[in-house]
């Protein structure tokens, strides 16, 4: 079993991992590259950060909010146990998972023309969910429940979004990269 702060160490760990490849593998790229396709039914490199940005924004909103109204106390840390919901989450955006998956809307990215910042949003979001996620170190990140911000039903553990988040991010950098390597991918 794991404990709230391994889970926040986790996060922040592979969060950081993230951070670096995206500077090394896409910050050089033109905006001609960053909005490449290979196809109409495939997702350019933007694409892919602006549905990261869109989606790990609606989680940041989310903790801010539970931050700024729990109390801070002192650290302590908790036994932690993965929702139901959560482990299925996690296991289908695992990034050894490279069946296609149809997003919901609420994550479609914001557009089809994106500047070279939005390398550097991605980046500022992580940032922001490493500092997020120190700051939980007091919360039972257990007991504490959110709602998806797929649908307010689906509820999750506090905790359970700094285990998909890294992995969500990962299976979307390595579809980038996917996108890169492509044969007809423009050489500036």
């Amino acid at each position: 079993m794991s404990s709230s702060h391994q889970i926040i160490q986790e996060c922040s760990k592979a969060t950081h991992a993230n951070i670096e490849r995206a500077i090394n593998s896409f910050s050089y790229l033109s905006e001609n590259q960053i909005n490449w396709k290979p196809d109409s039914e495939s997702w350019s490199v933007g694409e892919c950060f602006s549905h990261l940005v869109n989606s790990n924004r609606l989680y940041l909103t989310k903790f801010e909010v539970i931050l700024n109204s729990l109390p801070s106390v002192s650290e302590k840390d908790f036994t932690y146990k993965q929702s139901i919901m959560g482990k299925m989450i996690t296991k289908g955006v695992e990034p050894k998972n490279v069946k296609k998956v149809k997003t919901f809307k609420v994550f479609y990215p914001a557009s089809s023309n994106f500047k070279k910042n939005i390398i550097d949003e991605y980046i500022k979001c992580c940032e922001k969910l490493i500092e997020l996620s120190d700051e939980m170190k007091h919360l039972d990140l257990e007991k504490i429940k959110i709602s998806s911000p797929v649908n307010i039903l689906i509820r999750l553990n506090l905790g359970d979004p700094l285990i998909i988040i890294p992995k969500h991010d990962e299976r979307h950098l390595n579809q980038a990269e996917r996108v890169m390597s492509q044969k007809t991918f423009p050489t500036r």
